[in-house]
């Protein structure tokens, strides 16, 4: 998860970098671009962390209550 977040936020500054610097269309093409594919990680994080949570209340449903042993 954590090279996610990683990923997330370096597409956000090169994103945030390119559109400030501006120039060319290419360079405004490539700033939107990035931040396109930052928007579409945090979707994938979030389904990601959802996924997660629903594994780990499946399994300890699975488990059952545990009983102390005499």
């Amino acid at each position: 998860m954590r090279w996610l977040l990683v990923a997330i936020a370096a597409c956000i500054l090169g994103s945030a970098v390119l559109i400030a610097v501006g120039g060319s269309n290419l360079v405004t093409f490539l700033g939107i671009s990035l931040g396109g594919i930052a928007f579409v990680l945090v979707l994938a994080a979030v389904f990601y962390a959802v996924g997660r949570s629903e594994d780990r209340e499946r399994a300890e449903r699975e488990a059952g209550p545990q009983r102390p042993s005499a």
